[in-house]
């Protein structure tokens, strides 16, 4: 895995789009911020193809678009696709990549915090499917990660926070002192200083990609990136993508996760306290009725991720550890959804 930050992304893509044999795939959003520079890399070249925003986009039906174009423009196998935007596009232009004449090169240049930091690192690819979250997929990695932090200035305080739940993850559970970091750093970071911005997107890509280099197919030791992922997609898929970001879904699902782990005895009032008054900081809370509760569970149980019909829950167990579990009561799991947010 290959992995770089840099000044100008436009000066580095140059070198991918000297001859015909590449599109570049990205959103109307992006296009609309950057449509200058876009236009000057495809020097006005109908290699371009874009795609509506936001996670209901992530399907079947777009996939095909991207294979519909790369016969178009003939692509072999020796061609590239450019990805350029937020982990939708990331995820679809990875899928079409990996299964197109059975895969060419994709580089990934993640314009979003959560993309920066989190679903361009570690090669997983997916498509939303009957309601389902990454239902299906496949493992394929970029030839290369292009990050370049100036993308952060324009986006949404919301989007900003969507990424920032997951820089918050990986202090929790590999790096207690980068948790530490974060807090103490909360309003730098919020004004986007590019120190700031450059040390929590490069340590959140350190620590992503040494777990994803020890299990790169998700097979033990990588299951600790998904705490506050088992809660988070069955907010997501409950709410039809529409209410939540997926940024914000997992923040609530670290929320409910760690209430879990608190109820269960595996971490101290004061960590525990810790830990929700900063995620608590970034996300209003969501009071979960009975019903709603039934139903989260009920998309629980058929995660992927679950072993022998029982629901794996990643929880912390001490500061910058987590572990996994399959032995959750439901009861447990109903009462941290009714006070996760209480003190």
């Amino acid at each position: 895995m290959r992995f770089r930050l840099v000044d100008n992304i436009w000066d580095e893509l140059k070198r991918y789009t000297v001859d015909d044999n590449y599109i570049l795939i990205t959103d109307d959003n992006i296009y609309r911020l950057y449509k200058d520079d876009i236009d000057r890399l495809l020097c006005v070249r109908n290699n371009i193809l874009l795609i509506k925003p936001g996670e209901e986009s992530k399907n079947l039906e777009n996939v095909v678009k991207i294979y519909d174009k790369l016969v178009e423009k003939n692509i072999d196998r020796n061609g590239f696709i450019l990805s350029l935007g937020g982990g939708m596009i990331g995820d679809l232009a990875g899928f079409a990549a990996s299964t197109y004449k059975r895969g060419i090169n994709y580089v990934q240049i993640p314009t979003t915090l959560l993309a920066q930091v989190d679903s361009s690192i570690g090669g997983k690819t997916a498509v939303n499917y009957g309601g389902y979250k990454n239902l299906i997929g496949t493992f394929y990695f970029p030839v290369e990660t292009i990050i370049d932090i100036r993308f952060l200035k324009t986006l949404s305080k919301r989007d900003f926070i969507s990424g920032l739940g997951e820089v918050v993850k990986y202090g929790i559970i590999a790096d207690y002192e980068f948790f530490k970091y974060i807090k103490e750093n909360l309003n730098g970071i919020f004004d986007k200083e590019d120190n700031i911005l450059r040390y929590i997107v490069g340590k959140s890509v350190e620590i992503k990609s040494s777990i994803v280099e020890k299990d790169k197919f998700d097979l033990n030791i990588r299951h600790n990136l998904n705490f506050g992922h088992t809660v988070g997609h069955s907010i997501e898929s409950h709410f039809n993508y529409e209410m939540y970001y997926h940024g914000e879904a997992v923040i609530l699902g670290m929320l409910v996760e760690l209430k879990i782990a608190y109820l269960k005895g595996l971490i101290g009032n004061e960590y525990f306290e810790e830990i929700r008054a900063l995620l608590l900081s970034l996300i209003e809370s969501y009071k979960f009725n009975e019903e709603e509760i039934d139903g989260l569970i009920k998309i629980m149980k058929n995660d992927k991720k679950n072993i022998d019909r029982k629901i794996a829950f990643v929880l912390p167990v001490g500061k910058g550890k987590v572990d996994t579990f399959f032995d959750i009561e439901e009861k447990t799991i109903k009462d941290a959804f009714l006070t996760y947010y209480r003190e």
